[in-house]
């Protein structure tokens, strides 16, 4: 083989391994991209479904609460709770800050303040709680014992 055929095969070869690294690269771009996506979904669907959980327990405790006269206080499922004048728990007694009603609020509720791995967050606000993981918030409303989604602005302020 010549040495002109000899270059031209080298080069030949660094373009076959240039192309071979630009289609790795892409591959794994897209992979990563689906991951965060998925990862984003999950996230936003694992909360939903722990906030239908824990609503559905908050509204069982608003039902005995209704059955024993409305007490200020109601001693269930071995703790002392304490309700706002319309019959929705606020935390555990005493009340303390409003974070860390909210955090015991969810613990006495759902048992566990990070289900499935998942860091939960709380923050105390006028007439509720949030709770969240990392974008994506949830809102006990003591109004009404609801909980909704919560979009939490970037700069960090609470708006619904």
């Amino acid at each position: 083989m010549s040495r002109q055929g000899e270059q031209d095969a080298r080069w030949l070869a660094g373009y076959r391994l240039v192309a071979a690294i630009l289609v790795l690269l892409v591959i794994i771009a897209t992979l990563v991209g689906g991951y965060q996506r998925h990862r984003e979904q999950a996230l936003a669907t694992s909360l939903t479904l722990l906030g239908e959980q824990f609503a559905e327990r908050v509204q069982r405790l608003h039902g005995r609460w209704l059955d024993e006269r409305r007490p200020a206080r109601l001693h269930a499922e071995g703790q002392v709770w304490q309700f706002d004048e319309r019959g929705w728990p606020l935390g555990m007694a005493p009340l303390m800050s409003p974070s860390a009603d909210c955090q015991q609020l969810w613990q006495g509720a759902m048992g566990s303040l990070q289900p499935g791995n998942l860091p939960l967050q709380f923050r105390g606000m006028t007439g509720g709680c949030l709770m969240g993981i990392e974008s994506h918030w949830l809102h006990y409303r003591f109004a009404d014992g609801r909980v909704l989604p919560w979009r939490m602005p970037q700069d960090g302020t609470e708006r619904g």
